[in-house]
């Protein structure tokens, strides 16, 4: 059994193609978009939001079918064409290339799989299951959801600022860790919940300085 390498890729404006223009493919652009990705869209019909992101200046759309000269300068293609014939071929040209290749329907023929993951501020929780059960992965995705909440992109907001002033306040690494530690172990999140934010901020602050 093989098993993909677990990584959060960076392409903040890096040139991202995805080849389609249906459901699927807009769901991918919209995703690419949030991470900051340069976006051209290749297929001579597209979806209305993917139309309207066009006309918007968000995308670029290249109102054609697929050729191997559009992907040359791609650092990452996702193939979601409604064609296994056309996905294919996009794949072995993007192997040929040495490109970043998903193809939706086919993990066999991609080298890189896209997990099911949401976000709560810079929190990111993502589920795999090797390209064997999106849906499967979208379950425990939602599950999780239900479980960490807007509190924890919060708390991570907090625990970020802090952990710049942590080294200045306490020398030792063992002792940086046991702080960490217990303001997560406290009820730190029960207050965010309650709407308490600035409270919590300055508790933790207290905390620091006192530890």
């Amino acid at each position: 059994m093989n098993f993909s390498y677990p990584i959060s890729l960076n392409v903040a404006n890096k040139k991202c193609t995805v080849i389609g223009g249906g459901i699927i493919a807009e769901r991918k652009v919209k995703t690419l978009l949030s991470c900051q990705a340069i976006v051209e869209v290749i297929s001579p019909e597209v979806t209305e939001e993917i139309s309207l992101l066009s006309s918007q200046g968000k995308i670029t759309w290249r109102k054609a079918t697929y050729d191997s000269e559009f992907i040359k300068k791609s650092f990452l293609v996702i193939a979601a064409t409604n064609n296994r014939k056309v996905n294919k071929s996009i794949a072995n040209d993007c192997h040929q290339y040495n490109i970043l290749v998903n193809v939706v329907d086919s993990p066999e023929d991609s080298n890189f799989i896209v997990n099911a993951f949401f976000r709560q501020g810079d929190l990111t929780l993502s589920v795999s299951t090797n390209g064997k059960s999106p849906a499967l992965a979208r379950k425990i995705k939602d599950d999780l959801k239900k479980i960490y909440g807007p509190e924890y992109g919060i708390l991570l907001d907090i625990l970020g600022e802090v952990r710049l002033l942590a080294p200045k306040k306490i020398s030792s690494q063992t002792m940086r860790k046991n702080f960490f530690q217990d303001i997560i172990d406290s009820d730190i999140l029960e207050m965010i919940r309650a709407g308490y934010i600035d409270e919590a901020r300055e508790r933790v602050k207290q905390c620091l300085l006192s530890y």
